[in-house]
């Protein structure tokens, strides 16, 4: 399981609490990228960002530990995703409203955002997607922000942040 470091000013790890979270993923190279039934797709090198959510057993713990492993049998989207590209960083709220498709409405309005896989994530809902590329890291604080302005009674919002690819820090889970 991989190690994180906490980048929000609160020093907790991830709760198991019911929530909300996004994953902040880099794809270090071009590639062709089968996705279960949606098909196969492009994929371009660059940072990207999924929308999620976890009020099952185990709540944000449990789903961010799956998001962590590298999934030998993939049941999510998201699955298959993490075989090109590698989890950098986790955003989340332990909101007990689900936010997942305001926070990808959110994540797909900010600057120079594109959608690379239609449907991605959003085949039982009626978003057009929950994957969403960024030409640079997407930054949590605008995320933040941009969230918190849209969505007046929602709850904080904390990162997890790996502190570089190869070198990870502090058990987050």
């Amino acid at each position: 399981m991989a190690l994180l470091c906490v980048e929000s000013s609160e020093d907790e790890a991830i709760p198991a609490s019911p929530g909300t979270y996004a994953l902040i993923l880099y794809c270090p190279r071009a590639r062709r990228l089968e996705v279960g039934k949606l098909g196969v797709f492009g994929l371009r090198a660059g940072w990207y960002a999924y929308a999620g959510s976890a009020f099952g057993p185990g709540g944000l713990k449990a789903r961010c530990r799956h998001h962590l492993r590298r999934a030998t049998r993939p049941r999510w989207h998201i699955d298959y995703l993490k075989t090109a590209a590698s989890l950098r960083a986790i955003w989340f709220t332990p909101d007990p409203v689900p936010r997942e498709h305001e926070w990808a409405e959110t994540l797909g309005s900010l600057p120079k955002t594109s959608t690379p896989i239609p449907r991605f994530g959003s085949s039982d809902c009626t978003c057009p997607s929950h994957l969403f590329c960024f030409p640079g890291r997407p930054s949590f604080t605008r995320f933040r922000r941009a969230a918190q302005s849209r969505l007046l009674a929602h709850g904080p919002i904390m990162a997890l942040s790996t502190a570089s690819p190869r070198q990870l820090c502090g058990n987050a889970l």
